[in-house]
C-alpha cells in the first residue's frame, strides 16, 4: 500500500507530505529525531508545563495551556529551541489535537507508524499525559503498532500503571518515590542510583549527559528500565566541575549491568 492508501484506510487525507486535520493541513504528528535522540527515534510532543502559551495557528492567535501536572523549575522543554515561535506554534497544534481530537490523533499516528515503518517512538519529548481519554488513545496506538517500541516519562500518577499489560511500551517515572525528580546534581543522582539498586530496581543513568555522540537510537536504557536518571545540564550548574562527576561518569558509561 502507498502512504496515501495507508492514511486513507484510517480515514485521513494525505497529500504532498501533509495530513488534513480538524485544524487544517498540518505535518504528520510524529517527528523524526533530534540532536539527542538521533534519526530513527520518532517523537510526539505537546506544550510543557502547567502554564499558558501564546501561539498562532492558521493565522489566528490562540492561547493554549501546557499539558504537565506541574511546572518544574529549570524545565528544558521551556527553554532554547522550545521558546521559538515556530516550535510553540507546532506544539500548540499537537496540544489542541491531543485535548480535543484524540480519535483523530490516534488514527493519524497509527497510520504514520505503518506508513513510515517506524520502530522506535518516544511519547512526549515535551509535555505529559493529559487525561483518561488521551491515555486510552495512546493505549490504542500502542496495541495497533506491535512492531514499534514506545517509551515515555511521566509525572502523572494516573499514567504510571496504565500500560502495564502492554509489552511494547515502557513508562518511566519522572518522580522517584520517596526521593524527588529523576534529574539533579551528581551527588543526588549517585545517591538515588544507589538507593534504587539496593531496592532491586532496574535503573539506568542516561549516557547522553556525558557523551554528546551518544543518541537514544543506539541505547535501550529508557525503553527497558523502570527508572532513568539524568545529570542536570544548565547554565547555573556545570556537571564537569562537580567533585563527583568522574564517579557518576563511570556509572553511566562504564557498562554497568542494570538488569
Amino acid at each position: 500500500m502507498t502512504k496515501k492508501e495507508i492514511y486513507a484506510a484510517r480515514g485521513i487525507e494525505f497529500k504532498a507530505g501533509k495530513i488534513l486535520s480538524p485544524l487544517g493541513w498540518i505535518a504528520p504528528l510524529l517527528i523524526n529525531g533530534n540532536a539527542k535522540l538521533g534519526k530513527g527515534v520518532w517523537t510526539f510532543s505537546t506544550l510543557a508545563g502547567n502554564i499558558e502559551y501564546n501561539a498562532v495557528i492558521n493565522g489566528n492567535a490562540v492561547t493554549v495551556k501546557g499539558t504537565c501536572v506541574c511546572n518544574c523549575q529549570g524545565c528544558y522543554a521551556q527553554t532554547g529551541f522550545y521558546k521559538m515561535s515556530s516550535t510553540v506554534n507546532a506544539l500548540a497544534i499537537r496540544t489542541i489535537i491531543a485535548r480535543e481530537y484524540v480519535d483523530f490523533m490516534a488514527r493519524a499516528i497509527i497510520a504514520q507508524i505503518h506508513a513510515d515503518g517506524i520502530t522506535l517512538c518516544r511519547i512526549h519529548a515535551a509535555g505529559d499525559f493529559i487525561g483518561i481519554d488521551y491515555i486510552m488513545a495512546w493505549r490504542e496506538i500502542v496495541k495497533a503498532c506491535k512492531g514499534c517500541k514506545f517509551w515515555t516519562y511521566t509525572k502523572n500518577p494516573v499514567a504510571e500503571n496504565a500500560f502495564d499489560d502492554l509489552d511494547n511500551i515502557n513508562i518511566v517515572k519522572s518522580i522517584i518515590p520517596g526521593c524527588g525528580f529523576n534529574f539533579g546534581h551528581c551527588d543526588y543522582i549517585i545517591n538515588t542510583y544507589d538507593m534504587l539498586k539496593a531496592a532491586g530496581k532496574s535503573v539506568h543513568v542516561c549516557k547522553c549527559g556525558f557523551d554528546k555522540n551518544q543518541h537514544c537510537v543506539n541505547c535501550k536504557g529508557c525503553s527497558e528500565n523502570e527508572f532513568v536518571l539524568f545529570v542536570e545540564h544548565s547554565t547555573a550548574y556545570k556537571a564537569t566541575e562537580d567533585p563527583r562527576y568522574n564517579e557518576l561518569y563511570e556509572i553511566a558509561m562504564g557498562g554497568v549491568n542494570n538488569d
